[in-house]
């Protein structure tokens, strides 16, 4: 007897037909990962603590399918817009589970959140200038100025409340410090505070302190060829303003040169001659005694 190819067909799709209903009604369960985006927050509070970046949820769906789930869809949308400050107690509810008919979610990890919700306060503060040392020595420091000179804080309300002016990160001088300093710097802003703006330009002005000296410096002289000279005195008195730093050397006196230079066909007599003095960049003499010398041309 011939089998029958119609028969033997028949069959076969009946199998096929047997292994989808087995297969694809069995049911596998999968965790998987899900952001938790947050909506509905009301401006004016904060959430101080508690609140996670994702969940793990447990999925039943058919197998074969079950694990073709973009995880990089799933989003929990998370409503805050009933939250008050203090403690409040939000729970994490399948039906705002954005997934097909076709799944089944079977449980949410954790199942609650525990959130610590504080209000939310705005407040406007001076800028202190902060520096990491005061000026060197032999300087002062003036017209000290931030601009902006106040910032707009936002942030936590108690912590606000303590708040009575925001200060610079320290400034490191330069050495020596310019005439002027201007440069833009951070602020110093305090955890959970928002600051605006973030930075401020800091303006100084620097002068060096002056001081005044009086010193007697031995008078030189340059003598042309085949002359000799006397002088009377041999040394003078000079009083000589000028930058702290630089006049308070131990070794100033040695940087001060009084010189009286003779023309080359200078006659022999007796003269009254004037006298140049040579002294460091940045200093003045105010006085010399006396201001002219006597002097003999042999």
């Amino acid at each position: 007897m011939k089998p029958n190819w119609q028969y033997l067909l028949l069959a076969l799709a009946m199998a096929l037909f047997c292994w989808y209903l087995v297969t694809g009604r069995e049911k596998v369960d999968t965790w998987m990962p899900m952001r938790v985006e947050m909506t509905g927050l009301p401006e004016d509070l904060y959430i101080k603590s508690g609140m996670i970046g994702a969940v793990d949820v447990l999925v039943r769906g058919p197998r074969g399918v079950a694990r073709k789930i973009d995880e990089s869809q799933l989003v929990y949308s998370l409503n805050l817009s009933k939250i008050v400050p203090g403690k409040n107690i939000v729970l994490f509810e399948t039906k705002n589970i954005p997934l097909p008919k076709v799944y089944e979610v079977v449980e949410i990890r954790p199942t609650r959140l525990e959130l610590d919700v504080e209000r939310r306060a705005a407040k406007t503060v001076p800028v202190k200038v902060m520096l990491r040392s005061s000026p060197p020595n032999g300087f002062s420091m003036s017209a000290v100025k931030a601009v902006p000179d106040t910032a707009r804080l936002t942030g936590p309300a108690d912590k606000l409340d303590k708040i009575t002016e925001i200060r610079t990160q320290s400034i490191t001088l330069p050495q020596p410090p310019p005439a002027r300093f201007d440069e833009r710097v951070p602020l110093d802003v305090p955890e959970d505070v928002d600051v605006s703006p973030p930075a401020v330009q800091v303006v100084m002005g620097f002068a060096a302190k002056e001081s005044e000296i009086t010193l007697r410096a031995p008078l030189a002289i340059k003598k042309p060829k085949g002359r000799e000279a006397d002088v009377a005195p041999q040394a003078v008195t000079l009083r000589i303003k000028g930058p702290a730093a630089i006049i308070s050397d131990k070794d100033f006196p040695g940087l001060v040169e009084a010189t009286l230079e003779l023309k080359p066909d200078i006659e022999p007599g007796k003269y009254e001659a004037s006298y140049r003095v040579k002294m460091p960049q940045g200093c003045e003499l105010i006085e010399a005694k006396p201001d002219k010398v006597s002097l003999t041309v042999k």
